[in-house]
């Protein structure tokens, strides 16, 4: 009878046994469910800490989380649910004691909370560990080492707890399981019960184990779902660049975009393109800032500095912490996580792509780059190097079509200037005699006639006319015979000065002051000087024509490294900018007797020199005319004045052009 009765009592515990089993499998089954359910870091955390500590669950007071960080080597604080006191314990447990709800709908409710980015109080503390991935650091790490669940009795005094472990926590006793995914571990769960003091057993160490390891499960599965979603991300951004890329017109308003999406893929602050110019000079060409952009410009010199090795290199630059890193060891202000990568087309390093300050997007990423991060922006930028220099073709392309069309109007133009000119000669020449004659029968006439004849008056009219006529004719026949200059060894000076005597009664006539300034240093240079005393000649009977009596005229020579320059002004009324803009067009004049043809002539001349004219005003001088003629030995640019003057309107000066 006393055997039967030992039979049924072991029966009984051994169906209590296989019920609280069969519960655990169940509740475990149960909150395996809840953590496969989203691929969100954040929401499993959650889920699994909720679980460990909701009554109708595992029932723990408290419980935290630790995972790796396997770029630094820590172990870091990540997470962490619990009452912060015993009151705010009473009255959670109150609360869920009129409940009826199961720990699944606790569990999901605080997993969409809204207040889920908001750290709580234990949150906080716990962010505040790390620890080195080193063996006796802390008990904690010494759990992940050795994938085993430790149950501490007597935290204060117990060697295996770091003194800052038990400052932050604060109990007494408590348990440490590993969070093990299918390859490795990657964090902790410490649970306790500070509050109600219930002892720890083995057994919960087995069941929170369980729960632990599907907490691994499920972080590794959220892992590999944002890895996955990231790199595809990656590349859907690189196939739209790509696109865009094949099309890159506006170079700089494309690096900004470059400069835009570099950031906004891997999580930065901000980002900077740089082009090499000048000697490998870097020019910062976009930049782009997430949020602060006077943080930008204070990074921007230290950036720069890693973007001028990374070029002379020609390898990225990865630095996790510019206050720790020693080659930037002189940055005094807060270190932050860099990337670097030179921009590099067909073996050259034509620029530099920087992004800084990694932001931490979720639990698993570190607020550092990584290598996946470089090999990202690596790929992006030989993309942009293909753009670049895409750009620049295209630019070179517009440009030489530019000149092309310049130089067919030039070309046009002269050709209709020619059969001009060659009308012109013909037309003057036959214009000639009999207007010659006409002047010839008008004087004589009117020496026979008395001074007091009425008819004296007419013919000298006619004298007058036919006088400025013949003027009008030899300035025609002058620009419309042009030759090209026969070049001798020539002083400026002298060809000056030569011109000045000619025009001596003139300048006395009109009383000016005559100002000259030669440098005696001037060589000598490959000149008609035929041609050039015409050139100054007409500067100056313009200069003289304008200025008022008394007037002064200003005549300086000087050297320049590669020109002789002579400049001449005159003072007198101001020349309106629409006639300073048409002053070397033929026929372009507001003179009331003249043809409008001897500066003209000048400019075709100076042109023939592979030289440069043009016209200012400025302060007190009615117009200033500069004359710059190449110095001996520079026959390359003699060849290349035809070219250089379509480049130029027609006061001498560069037409704008867009830079590379």
């Amino acid at each position: 009878m006393e055997t039967n009765i030992t039979s049924k009592d072991a029966l009984e515990e051994k169906c209590v046994l296989l019920n609280k089993k069969l519960e655990e499998l169940s509740l475990i089954f149960r909150i395996m469910n809840l953590l496969h359910s989203t691929m969100e870091v954040e929401k499993i955390l959650k889920i699994a800490l909720t679980s460990v500590t909701t009554g109708t669950a595992l029932g723990f007071n408290r419980a935290l989380i630790f995972l790796v960080d396997e770029e630094n080597g820590v172990l870091e604080g990540k997470m962490g649910v619990g009452p912060k006191n015993m009151e705010e314990a009473a009255r959670v447990w109150e609360e869920l004691g009129k409940s009826s709800l199961p720990f699944e709908a606790f569990a999901a409710m605080a997993a969409e909370d809204a207040q889920l980015a908001e750290k709580s109080p234990l949150t906080s503390l716990v962010q505040t560990l790390s620890f080195p991935l080193e063996r006796d650091t802390d008990v904690t790490v010494d759990s992940l080492l050795e994938k085993q669940c430790v149950i501490v009795r007597n935290a204060p005094f117990d060697p295996r707890v770091s003194a800052r472990f038990n400052a932050v926590f604060e109990s007494r006793e408590f348990l440490v399981t590993p969070v093990v995914t299918k390859v490795k571990p990657v964090g902790v769960i410490v649970a306790d019960n500070h509050y109600t003091g219930r002892p720890i057993l083995e057994e919960d160490c087995a069941i929170l184990s369980s729960v632990a390891h599907q907490v691994g499960l499920a972080l590794d599965n959220a892992r590999t779902y944002a890895d996955v979603k990231r790199r595809l991300s990656e590349i859907s951004t690189l196939q739209e660049m790509g696109k865009k890329i094949i099309s890159m017109m506006d170079l700089r308003s494309e690096l900004v975009t470059v400069a835009k999406v570099s950031s906004t893929v891997l999580g930065a602050r901000g980002s900077v393109i740089w082009l090499t110019q000048n000697e490998d000079e870097l020019t910062a060409i976009a930049r782009f800032a997430e949020k602060d952009s006077s943080e930008l410009e204070s990074a921007i010199p230290l950036l720069e500095e890693a973007a001028a090795w990374s070029v002379s290199e020609g390898t990225p630059l990865l630095v996790r912490n510019s206050s720790e890193d020693e080659r930037f060891s002189g940055w005094e202000k807060p270190g932050f996580s860099f990337l670097v990568v030179p921009l590099v087309s067909k073996s050259r390093t034509i620029g530099a792509i920087a992004v800084y300050g990694k932001e931490r997007r979720n639990i698993f990423e570190s607020p550092t780059f990584n290598r996946n991060d470089e090999q990202f922006l690596t790929i992006l930028a030989d993309e942009t190097s293909v753009a670049v220099e895409n750009a620049r073709l295209f630019d070179e392309v517009r440009r030489s079509e530019a000149r092309l069309r310049e130089t067919q109007a030039l070309l046009l133009h002269s050709e209709k200037l020619a059969a001009l000119g060659e009308m012109s000669a013909k037309v003057a020449h036959e214009i000639r005699n009999p207007l010659a004659s006409i002047g010839g029968f008008a004087r004589r006439a009117a020496k026979n006639m008395g001074e007091q004849d009425p008819n004296r008056e007419y013919l000298q009219v006619i004298v007058r006319e036919t006088d400025r006529l013949e003027r009008i004719l030899t300035e025609q026949l002058q620009f419309a015979q042009l030759s090209r200059p026969t070049l001798k060894l020539e002083n400026m000076n002298a060809i000056i000065q030569e011109t000045l005597q000619l025009i001596s009664d003139d300048i006395a006539k009109k009383k000016a002051r005559l100002l000259k300034k030669f440098s005696l240093d001037l060589p000598k240079l490959l000149l008609d000087a035929d041609k050039m005393k015409q050139v100054f000649l007409n500067i100056f009977q313009n200069a003289l024509e304008f200025m008022p009596k008394g007037g002064r005229l200003r005549v300086e020579s000087s050297l320049t490294q590669a020109d002789v320059l002579v400049e001449i002004a005159n003072d007198g009324p101001k020349i309106p900018g629409e006639m300073l803009d048409r002053i070397f067009v033929p026929f372009a004049t507001s003179k009331k007797h003249g043809s409008g043809l001897g500066l003209a002539v000048a400019y075709q001349i100076v042109r023939e020199h592979g030289g440069e004219i043009n016209a200012r005003s400025e302060g007190d001088w009615s117009a200033i005319f500069t004359v710059s003629v190449p110095i001996k030995g520079n026959e390359d640019r003699r060849r290349m004045s035809d070219r250089r003057s379509s480049n130029t309107d027609r006061r001498g000066r560069m037409k704008w052009m867009n830079p590379s």
